[in-house]
């Protein structure tokens, strides 16, 4: 039977546990507890073999020889985008040796990280850490490991919690659940502490090595409701061990004379400053753990630098733990200022606030159980007892809650979750669950949510706080009649700044839809939110007007879609810069409306794969709308020209022109669709030409044309001329080619003058939406 089990996925070490009639962590193959969340690649020695990745313990391992290559922290970047000012700050000071660009296939909103020469998103390295998790619990189990339910920052926004379930995906897991990190130790603190119809609200400080995370959870008869999230993406270990890191070069400098110690290290020999910076590391992190229980610790590493002379630069540090405190205290007041934040933000006060639970490897440091302590008081505070594992350990429980089997917890034998009593020992397995066990979680939403309006105007979708799962419908307008595209903008707001959820796009095809009289008025789109339970955002789209018209996409997340339609939007805004003809933007609009259907599969929506045929092909038909736009050719209007003409006047038209129309206008919309540039100019211009040898019909044409630009304006006028189509045909086909001549030479001065000054008028393609 496929086991499904718990997985906390740390920015520094990922833990795995299973609940069966208990919890157990499980051993990765090294034997231990913990894996390192970390990534490298290695080639093997036989020959002609391929490099394989190398996870955890054994890849950390290089960090000393080879620290460019190996990747670490990589949970911070996921979900990020290139420009995200704490990524550029990441750059910018050095705190990753690996190299992080922007995705070659992405936009600006993606990232790729640089192992061995070839990029990757950070999904496909966290994948291959979950994947060595799933295979070593197959091993540990003896059987197969479908099912996780996997921690996640409880501030983590939609982006980053879809590059986690993809990460899954391409392990090879399903994902039963996100479950954020604070709710998981809450799970495991409650199992172990609140019995049966007890209540207790608690405020979870999981402070752990890439986040601080907080949450407030009240907990009672198996029920857990969030009441409120908050924390800092960006604050954990890591920046204490950046900021010791920081405090021991600047002693050094001193002791040595040296200005800037960090310039220092990086002009030393490439082999000599990896070897440095891996120790360096691993000593300050010692140094930490000790001065969480001891009063100093020593910072030494001998032999390694070397000045221009070749003399050793050791670095020979004692940090006190008072010197400590001092280093920390930032750190230390900016959790407090987020802890008063979180309860300032849903009305509570600390005295509503049962315990605070603190779990995560920073918990433990003195300071801050100090801290939390004058904030809500001894007695209040607990650090769990296992602050490395409660997290996995309440995925594990959730993970068992949540699979269609369990062990029952008295005889170990199989039961559904809908049996009531173990059918093999009359266990009572509901009292059980209520008293031991989850029966539910009632989520709430991360952070606010946005839509972009016109003129870049935000309006809020939903609040904070909102239980989950949520869905919304609002109504917004578009901003023109004749419009067919919108592009929609989603954002959560984080810490006051925008967050990119993703951007949707879709093409509305009214063709089928024809109305009676011209629409005088914008249509309407309702736009539905949906956030489950993971606070994974789902977005539906529907036209008021035509509610049978499915526009249902995919949000694009910074990869080769988004890419795309960056792309698409660039050359739509330079044709209405540059003021093409209404003709000329009718075909830019078609040509987009047919690429935005291509992009929309370009990613795998499970695993984010791309479709490499289909983006180069989307990427070729948005190159030659451009071009085709920029030289004038406007083969969509060209059809619809030829389809009036036939329907308008195919008694004049020779059965043999009209079959070779029709001909060559398939072979033109087969090329539009799929054709390259070349092959569309040569389709267009053979089609013109057929167009072109249909003689007095096209003067007939022009006159229509006139009188249907006249309806609006000078319905007398528009009268004039479809009389004067109708004189003329009969003239025609009484064989009167003379009269018909005449009619038509006096009449067209008139018809040019209105057409003219029509052909002149540039056209807009409409993107936005209004409320």
């Amino acid at each position: 039977m496929s086991k499904s089990i718990g997985i906390d996925l740390g920015t520094t070490n990922s833990v795995a546990a299973i609940k069966k009639t208990h919890i157990e962590v499980l051993k990765n193959a090294e034997g231990e507890l913990i894996t390192p969340s970390c990534v490298t690649m290695k080639k093997k020695k036989l020959p002609f073999s391929k490099p394989a990745f190398v996870v955890g313990k054994h890849a950390l391992e290089w960090m000393k020889q080879d620290p460019e290559n190996i990747i670490v922290a990589i949970k911070r970047l996921m979900g990020r985008s290139y420009q995200n000012k704490h990524v550029q700050q990441i750059i910018a000071n050095h705190e990753l040796h690996y190299r992080i660009s922007r995705h070659s296939k992405g936009t600006e909103k993606s990232l790729a990280v640089i192992l061995n020469g070839k990029e990757y998103t950070p999904e496909e390295i966290s994948s291959k850490i979950l994947e060595k998790i799933r295979i070593d619990a197959e091993k540990s189990q003896g059987d197969k490991v479908d099912y996780a339910v996997i921690t996640v920052p409880a501030y983590f926004n939609d982006k980053q919690k879809h590059a986690t379930r993809t990460a899954a995906a391409l392990a090879g897991l399903k994902v039963r659940r996100l479950l954020p990190e604070p709710t998981a130790a809450a799970i495991s603190f409650g199992v172990d502490n609140v019995k049966g119809d007890d209540a207790k609200t608690v405020l979870v400080f999981d402070f752990g090595g890439g986040t601080f995370d907080l949450s407030v959870l009240t907990i009672s008869g198996g029920q857990f409701i969030e009441q409120g999230k908050g924390g800092d993406m960006w604050l954990g270990g890591e920046d204490i061990d950046r900021f010791i890191s920081d405090y021991v070069l600047a002693e050094t400098g001193k002791e040595n004379q040296i200005d800037d110690m960090k310039k220092f290290v990086k002009n030393q020999d490439e082999k000599q400053k990896n070897l440095f910076l891996g120790e360096l590391k691993t000593k300050v992190e010692k140094a930490k753990i000790r001065l969480s229980d001891e009063d100093e610790a020593y910072i030494e590493i001998l032999g390694i630098l070397k000045d221009s002379d070749g003399d050793s630069i050791d670095v020979d540090v004692e940090l006190t733990r008072e010197q400590f405190n001092k280093i920390i205290t930032p750190v230390v007041d900016t959790t407090i200022r987020l802890t008063r934040k979180i309860l300032e933000d849903i009305n509570f006060t600390p005295d509503l606030i049962d315990n605070v639970l603190l779990v995560g490897g920073s918990s433990r440091i003195p300071k801050v159980v100090e801290a939390m302590k004058q904030e809500f008081g001894d007695e209040k505070v607990l650090v769990h007892e296992r602050p490395m594992l409660a997290i996995a350990e309440g995925a594990a429980i959730l993970s068992h809650r949540l699979a269609d089997t369990y062990e029952c917890p008295k005889c170990g034998q199989t039961v559904s979750q809908s049996d009531k009593i173990c059918k093999n020992c009359k266990f009572d397995l509901e009292k059980y669950i209520v008293e031991q066990g989850v029966v539910d979680i009632v989520h709430s939403a991360a952070h606010d949510y946005y839509i972009y309006l016109e003129n870049n105007e935000k309006h809020l979708f939903i609040e904070k706080n909102t239980p989950l799962p949520f869905e919304k419908t609002e109504v917004f307008k578009l901003v023109h009649p004749e419009q067919k595209l919108v592009h929609m903008k989603f954002v959560n707001i984080v810490n006051e700044a925008d967050e990119p959820i993703g951007d949707l796009w879709v093409g509305i095809d009214t063709d089928e839809k024809k109305d009676e009289k011209k629409k005088k008025d914008a249509l309407h789109i309702k736009i539905t939110l949906k956030i489950d339970e993971n606070n994974l955002v789902e977005v539906e789209a529907a036209l008021k007007e035509y509610p049978d018209i499915q526009l249902s996409k995919t949000l694009s997340r910074g990869k080769s879609d988004e890419k795309l339609f960056l792309s698409l939007e660039k050359m739509i805004n330079e044709a209405n810069l540059k003021g093409y003809t209404e003709y000329t933007m009718i075909d830019v609009l078609h040509r987009s409306l047919s690429i935005i259907k291509n992009i929309n599969t370009v990613i795998n929506t499970k695993t984010g794969e791309v479709n490499e045929p289909i983006y180069k092909f989307s990427a070729m038909k948005i190159e030659k709308a451009a071009r085709m736009a920029a030289e004038g050719h406007a083969g969509k209007t060209s059809i619809y020209y030829a389809e009036s003409a036939l329907h308008s006047f195919g008694q004049a038209i020779p059965a043999k022109n009209q079959a070779d129309i029709r001909k060559r206008m398939k072979h033109l919309e087969e090329v539009d669709e799929h054709g390259t540039y070349d092959e569309n100019i040569r389709a267009l211009k053979d089609f013109k030409q057929s167009i072109d040898n249909l003689g007095g019909v096209n003067a007939l044409m022009q006159i229509q044309k006139a009188g249907h630009i006249c309806m609006d304006t000078q319905p007398s006028k528009a009268h004039k001329f479809y009389k004067c189509i109708k004189d003329i045909m009969e003239e025609f086909q009484n064989g009167n080619d003379e009269k018909a001549s005449e009619l038509l030479t006096a009449i067209m001065p008139e018809v040019y003058a209105v057409t003219n000054k029509f052909d002149s008028k540039t056209g807009v393609i409409h993107k936005d939406i209004t409320k």
